[in-house]
């Protein structure tokens, strides 16, 4: 019975990875989509909305950008070979997703004209980023004394 639960955990623990690499792999294409449509909404509504002011726009293009820098480290890092030996990187991701996150949920429901497509698609991206941060989080876990807290440690080796 012992062999079998060993088994089972070490299966829980690949699909764990798994799903968070899948996820990761997946969330480069659809950033990409999500971020494209809104940049051409927020152009879209400085068009078409009279009330949406140039600081509000040029606060807005500043949030996107930041989102679409931090989400780029975070989709950069996660094309590590072999995530799952590789705790300081994917804690690192770890770390990341909390401000994409929230910079998503501005997008989502806080900024300063919200249309349906905005909400329905910042809602998808905050159920793919949830779904990573709890695979990120459950991995780490068990191996947190591997954990380099370094942000410029890249010897991951002597981690061990």
């Amino acid at each position: 019975m012992d062999r079998h639960a060993k088994k089972m955990e070490n299966n829980s623990k690949i699909d764990r990875q798994l799903t968070f690499e899948i996820l990761l792999y997946l969330n480069i294409f659809y950033f990409s989509f999500y971020a494209g449509i809104e940049a051409l909404f927020l152009l879209i509504k400085f068009y078409h909305i009279e009330e949406l002011h140039m600081i509000a726009l040029l606060n807005e293009i500043f949030m996107l950008l930041l989102l679409c820098g931090i989400e780029g480290a975070r989709l950069w890092l996660g094309q590590e070979d072999n995530l799952g030996k590789r705790v300081s990187v994917v804690f690192r991701i770890l770390v990341l997703t909390v401000p994409s996150q929230y910079l998503t949920a501005y997008f989502t429901f806080w900024q300063t004209r919200v249309t349906q497509v905005d909400a329905v698609l910042g809602i998808i991206l905050l159920v793919i980023q949830s779904v990573q941060l709890i695979c990120a989080f459950l991995t780490c876990l068990p191996n947190k004394h591997r954990i380099c807290f370094n942000p410029f440690e890249m010897n991951i080796d002597k981690l061990h």
